[in-house]
């Protein structure tokens, strides 16, 4: 101990210059040392942060694996059984889907399907195809009945207390009119409708047409304005269901457009970033689903298709519906205008609708329709491609270029009826003909495609316009004499 002590003191006798000098190294050496680990931190963050950002490029641009982000464990499921589960599909290799919808609680009337919609997904052409049905189309009940289809559904309760046996039937009478085999149904009670936007906060919708409805219904029997405009707009669930419900001023027609559009709106924003990401939302989702929706879809099923469609852009989503527009012999008929209002002396004082050429006895002969609906499900691409016809007559009939006009317009074809002319074609043809440019001879429209279904005719590559005064014609019709086989 004493030798110890007495190399202590003699350590303490440094020179004061030397401590000086040993104080300043120390100090510089923890300065650097300071600054090296600034630096370090820095690039560590901003490594970090590269990496984040390429993470969040990565699953909001491209398929990526959820159970990276949260464990599916709460509904007991595993990330590669929902990958594998079996999606039953027609031989076109289409699944579709009767999506209905009801009000189950808050009125007098719960159990009409005021909603009709097919949602067809066609796996070969990556697109899908919403296709409305209006609640007021007089139909064929199976075996015993005619009336409005939105009670196909509630009328059956009266035979039997078995949810599938209600849904069947009516799936029976979607089938007979649209000629498509459903898969699956989905049957939601609109209270889902409030309950999801709210979870998700908002949706964004690009509104097309104006409204203004002075009689939107109130409680007590009372009624208030309301109103929106045109152009994008974020809605939350009151005025989103404001809009969806509002009809006085408009048509179920249009009511069953803008359904379509929400339920496109829904879809965006829960296939948008901050909901994937967070777990509580897709949690909260879950389990509306499990309370306000009825399907034969399991809940794999469900989520295996919600990832499929998630990789389709918006675009490949196609709207659809049925009209009145030619009803009392209307100047400006719309596309889609199958159907007339009968008069309501004919069936008991109720608003109904009807096929345009159907009556009471004949019901089952949905051709008109049938027609229609192949092409809504079988080439929805016409509707996104919108190639501009003009029709040349070159018979000897007059008005026959508008008639056929007047009937593609029908089904969807953009024919701008103006330009339809009589004899400008002096060429001579076998047969009529569907004249279309391209911008590869590879590639065939599928509007062409189409077109072949109702002119039976050649389809040809030309450099257009041939007889047209407007350069943006895409396609020529030239009607000759065999006009009569014209399929309409």
């Amino acid at each position: 101990m004493f030798k110890k002590k007495k190399i202590l003191k003699k350590n303490t006798n440094i020179n004061v210059s030397n401590l000086i000098k040993i104080q300043k190294w120390f100090i510089s050496a923890q300065n650097k040392t300071n600054t090296l680990t600034t630096i370090l931190w820095t690039i560590s963050v901003i490594i970090i942060i590269f990496i984040w950002l390429w993470f969040l490029k990565q699953i909001s641009n491209t398929k990526f694996d959820l159970s990276s982000i949260f464990s599916f464990s709460w509904f007991n499921l595993n990330f590669n059984e929902i990958k594998n589960t079996s999606i039953k599909k027609t031989q076109d290799w289409k699944t579709n889907i009767l999506i209905i919808g009801r009000w189950w609680k808050e009125n007098d009337a719960p159990n009409l399907t005021d909603s009709i919609i097919i949602a067809s997904i066609n796996y070969n052409k990556k697109i899908v195809s919403m296709f409305s049905i209006p609640r007021d189309l007089y139909v064929d009940y199976p075996t015993w009945w005619k009336w409005r289809i939105n009670e196909t559904y509630s009328r059956w309760l009266i035979k039997s207390k078995k949810e599938v046996d209600w849904i069947d039937n009516l799936k029976e009478v979607v089938e007979k009119i649209t000629w498509e085999k459903i898969q699956y149904y989905v049957n939601l009670d609109f209270e889902w409708f409030r309950k999801i936007i709210d979870t998700i906060g908002w949706i964004d919708i690009n509104i097309p047409e104006a409204i203004i409805d002075t009689t939107y219904p109130w409680p007590n029997d009372t009624y208030e304005t309301f109103k929106i405009s045109t152009w994008p707009q974020t809605l939350n669930w009151k005025t989103a269901l404001k809009y969806a419900r509002s009809r006085h001023t408009t048509s179920d027609f249009d009511r069953s457009l803008r359904q379509q559009l929400i339920v496109k709106a829904i879809r965006e924003k829960i296939l948008s970033l901050w909901i994937l990401t967070s777990p509580s939302k897709i949690k909260s989702l879950y389990w509306i689903i499990k309370k306000y929706i009825i399907s034969d879809l399991t809940t794999a099923q469900i989520i295996n298709l919600a990832l499929y469609l998630k990789e389709l852009p918006k675009e490949n989503i196609v709207s659809s519906n049925l009209n009145d527009s030619c009803f009392y012999g209307s100047a400006t008929c719309e596309k889609w205008w199958f159907l007339v209002v009968p008069p309501r002396e004919n069936f008991g004082w109720a608003a109904v609708l009807l096929q345009d050429w159907a009556w009471y006895n004949t019901l089952w002969d949905y051709s008109s329709i049938e027609r229609y609906t192949n092409l809504v499900f079988n080439y929805p691409e016409i509707f996104n491609e919108n190639l501009k016809i003009n029709i040349f007559n070159s018979t000897k009939v007059p008005g026959l270029a508008s008639m056929i006009g007047d009937n593609l317009k029908k089904y969807g074809f953009n024919v701008p009826l103006k330009n339809s002319v009589w004899n400008t074609s002096w060429d001579k043809y076998d047969k009529s003909q569907i004249l279309y440019r391209t911008w590869s001879l590879w590639v065939k429209p599928e509007t062409i495609n189409a077109l072949e279904l109702f002119i039976f005719g050649w389809s040809k590559v030309e450099k257009l316009p041939k007889y047209s005064k407007d350069n943006d014609v895409q396609i020529e019709i030239i009607i000759w004499d065999d006009y009569k086989l014209l399929n309409f």
